[in-house]
């Protein structure tokens, strides 16, 4: 993944997200700025290896003070800033095109596409179905086999609250 992360705004509070455990559950994290480097080595004089956006999930490899080992959904590696990642839940598109649907289902109607690499947030979960958000309005429901990220390991306040 060496293209520029072309991603969607975030305004809404995080979430609950998927964390990790001591006894080795995948941890995972979202960046929640609108543009954050993602560097070779553990530090800011070190290269820049790619550029991710908001709602870019992450995987937690290791730490080193106040930065972050992760990997994305590609298995690249590289050092975030702690201050720029967020327990937001996020889904990225991995997939050439997405259907985004107005419910959770293969029976509701399509209200638009996403490309490959789109990032959002995930409100709500129904079976393998996330409802997700650019961060200001809702988009309608993608399925769990398009994306990556979110692994629906918690409740989200939303799904609790009901």
């Amino acid at each position: 993944m060496k293209t520029i992360l072309f991603l969607l705004a975030f305004i809404l509070p995080v979430q609950t997200f998927a964390s990790g455990t001591p006894d080795g559950d995948t941890q995972m994290r979202s960046v929640s700025s609108e543009r954050a480097n993602v560097r070779s080595g553990p530090g800011a004089d070190y290269e820049v290896a790619w550029e991710a956006g908001r709602f870019y999930p992450l995987e937690v490899l290791g730490r080193e003070g106040a930065w972050v080992r992760v990997s994305d959904y590609e298995k690249e590696e590289g050092w975030i800033h702690s201050s720029l990642l967020a327990n937001a839940p996020a889904v990225v598109v991995v997939t050439k095109m997405a259907n985004i649907r107005e419910g959770a289902g293969m029976d509701y109607e399509v209200s638009w596409r996403a490309e490959k690499e789109c990032s959002m947030k995930v409100l709500q979960t129904d079976g393998n179905w996330y409802k997700v958000s650019d961060g200001e309005e809702e988009l309608g429901w993608i399925h769990g086999s398009v994306v990556w990220g979110f692994s629906g390991g918690v409740e989200l306040e939303e799904q609790a609250a009901g």
